[in-house]
């Protein structure tokens, strides 16, 4: 008995002794990720440890590519390293008790991952050497800011105005770049992983469609001489919205989010089902909200699938296919001075009615051909269709609202004037689109007089079709109408034509050619884009009359960029480019020429250039710049007033953006952007 109360006072004893406190003391894990080829340092890689296909810790690197975990448990472990545009390197590591393992981790580039989703893809050192301005919200950002709306994480890129309809929520987003008229987006080019998803990007280009922020991993902008890699809006520059590729991480994730004025917003989504050969991710999202002002309410729901098939090491399939719609009370009716002043929420318009169904398949195939060769293939197909429904206006006295009697009065008059409606009729805006396109490029890593090159190549073919119809209603809250009144061959009634019917179809070519050449310090961008377009249109009500038109149009670019000790000059200049738009077209003869006596309006075009400095470091992201657009012929007209070439136009200012990493001189402090 004796003996086993010592050997228990023994254990009891050995517990806190410094041997064995040690062996079950943790360790920790530091290192830096680089890029095998450039020897550059990767942001935003994903970091894990895990233990039999579990996770026990993670972190993700910074800018100068370092990361560190602490409180490993010591004993064999597997380290997993993985970034979109990288092949994912796992190793297996051993911990000592209470010892710091130091690592540095080369991966190499795996562009069938990457392309053609991101634009902007690779380190923060590799972009510094870009020829033009470029910003990307990574996805640390855009999670850390869990945006209601795209329009909080378009505020934080210098040069961009853009605004919401009815608030944060709204899909009907107008967005201007560096002064341009920012009316529905229509001289910006808005992508979804590389794919354009404006309504019809030729003939008719307003954005009526926007994704929801909480689909949205990353947002690119381009405005530098780049954007000739885009097109056919050139112009203003480019926006890229990149989703999440399914990538195998297995689970469920759900968000909740709720607000002001009735908003809340419920979104699920399944990832990781299948196998790693075939992985696909489902989400679904319902929202709802009141608005900020009466009869102002919204119902959106949006699904995605979205699966990638790794067919081998060097060729990857991604399809992705979404459907949206969306319900609102959305009217045209403002307030006038004498409504804002008594009441700013009035809206008196319960029946105006906006509704929304997009449908859209997207097919991306890559293949890495040989170890410098990248083919990418893209097909993408998608409908569109949209019916506003809205009652027609009057302007009345604020006495009529307790009266009821909504004797017009004229619009310019000052005093209590209210606008309202008429509670007599209402007119249905019913437009459909119908869009098809396949583009094939190619990426060529190479070597130019010794010096290191990258030469894109790329062809698009592109199909379009817009039905536009208007349809006059004979009550407030009716959802059909009539294109004409009286009746046909009898002249006792004779036919007025009150709607509208005009179907547009456009098919479209362009092909582009860019290379990038480095010599030291000094990199050269030129590029050329080659853009052939037919218009045709068709007006049902007036004998289905066709007019067409060809257009085409060569946009050349051209962008600098030299680096001296941590700062990078940039400067660039590249032609933009405006397709006339289906108001333009409308208004005009726009089959015939001047000598036949059509107006034939000319396409906008313009000579953007720019010059500026970065700097990317650990604790300072700067970048600083100077731009000049002298825009031809700009199209521009008020309501009632025809379309017309307003001449020469020059619009200039400056942009800055501005990073501090705080947050590395003591972790309670913020960064500051």
């Amino acid at each position: 008995m004796r003996r086993l109360l010592g050997l228990a006072m023994m254990l009891i004893s050995s517990m806190g002794s410094p041997v064995l406190s040690l062996e079950l003391a943790p360790a920790d894990i530091s290192g830096k990720v680089i890029d095998q080829e450039t020897r550059q340092p990767i942001l935003g890689a994903v970091v894990k440890i895990r233990l039999e296909g579990k996770s026990l810790k993670g972190a993700t690197t910074g800018q100068d590519g370092t990361f560190f975990l602490a409180q490993v448990p010591p004993g064999p472990k597997r380290i997993a390293v993985n970034l979109i545009g990288y092949e994912s390197h796992d190793e297996e590591i051993s911990l000592a008790p209470g010892s710091t393992l130091v690592l540095a981790i080369a991966l190499l580039s795996d562009p069938i991952q990457l392309a053609p989703v991101e634009i902007i893809g690779e380190s923060p050192l590799i972009n510094q050497k870009r020829t033009g301005t470029a910003s990307k919200l990574r996805p640390q950002t855009v999670e850390l800011i869990k945006p209601v709306g795209t329009q909080e994480l378009l505020e934080l890129v210098p040069g961009i105005n853009g605004y919401a309809d009815d608030g944060f929520g709204n899909s009907r987003l107008s967005i201007g770049i560096r002064g341009l008229n920012p009316r529905r987006s229509s001289r910006v080019l808005i992508m979804e992983d590389g794919v354009p998803i404006q309504p019809a990007v030729y003939i008719y280009p307003n954005a009526y469609y926007n994704p929801p922020s909480e689909r949205i991993d990353a947002m690119e902008v381009i405005k530098g001489s780049s954007a000739i890699r885009f097109g056919p809006q050139t112009m203003g520059g480019v926006i890229n919205y990149a989703t999440r590729r399914p990538d195998g991480t297995k689970g469920m994730v759900n968000q909740l989010t709720v607000g002001s004025n009735g908003y809340y917003s419920a979104f699920a989504e399944l990832r990781g089902l299948g196998s790693r050969q075939i992985t696909s991710d489902m989400q679904v999202l319902y929202k709802h909200g009141n608005g900020f002002r009466d009869n102002n309410a919204f119902d959106q729901i949006n699904g995605t699938t979205k699966t990638q098939f790794r067919l081998s090491n060097k060729r990857v399939l991604y399809l992705k296919a979404n459907a949206n719609f969306e319900s609102s009370n959305a009217t045209y009716t403002g307030l006038t001075e004498y409504s804002f002043y008594a009441n700013p929420t009035f809206n008196p318009k319960e029946d105006d009615n906006f509704k929304v169904l997009r449908a859209s398949l997207d097919l991306m195939y890559t293949s890495k051909i040989t170890a410098n060769l990248v083919g990418n293939t893209t097909a993408y197909l998608n409908v569109f269709d949209r019916r506003w429904w809205r009652e027609d206006d009057v302007f009345v006295r604020a006495s009529a609202l307790d009266t009821g009697d909504f004797t017009p009065v004229p619009y310019f008059q000052s005093g209590d004037l209210v606008r309202v409606g008429g509670d007599a009729s209402n007119f249905g805006i019913l437009r459909t689109f119908y869009v098809g396109g396949i583009a094939q490029d190619y990426s060529l890593r190479h070597s130019l007089g010794g010096h290191l090159a990258k030469a894109e190549v790329g062809v698009r073919a592109h199909w379009e079709r817009f039905i536009d119809d208007k349809k006059i209603g004979d009550a407030p809250d009716v959802r059909d109408g009539v294109y004409y009144t009286g009746t046909p061959d009898d002249p006792d009634d004779p036919v007025k034509v009150v709607g509208q019917s005009h179907h547009y179809e456009t098919a479209a070519l362009a092909l582009y050619a860019k290379e990038q050449i480095e010599w030291g310090r000094l990199t050269l961008d030129p590029g050329l884009r080659f853009e052939v377009f037919k218009q045709d249109r068709v007006d049902r009500l007036r004998g289905s009359i066709l007019a067409d038109k060809v257009s085409a149009v060569l946009l050349p670019g051209l962008g600098g960029n030299y680096q001296f000790g941590r700062f990078n000059a940039f400067a660039g200049v590249h032609r933009g480019y405006t397709p006339p738009s289906s108001g333009t077209l409308k208004i005009t003869s726009f089959g015939q020429d001047v000598g036949a006596g059509g107006m034939d309006l000319k396409a906008e075009k313009s000579w953007n250039m720019e010059a500026g400095v970065r700097s990317w470091g650990p604790k300072l992201t700067l970048e600083a710049s100077a731009f000049m657009l002298k825009i031809e012929d700009l199209v521009a007209a008020g309501r009632g007033t025809a379309f017309k070439n307003l001449g020469k136009v020059d619009t200039y200012g400056l942009e800055l953006a501005l990073g501090l990493a705080t947050s590395r001189l003591a972790w309670i402090l913020p960064d500051v952007n």
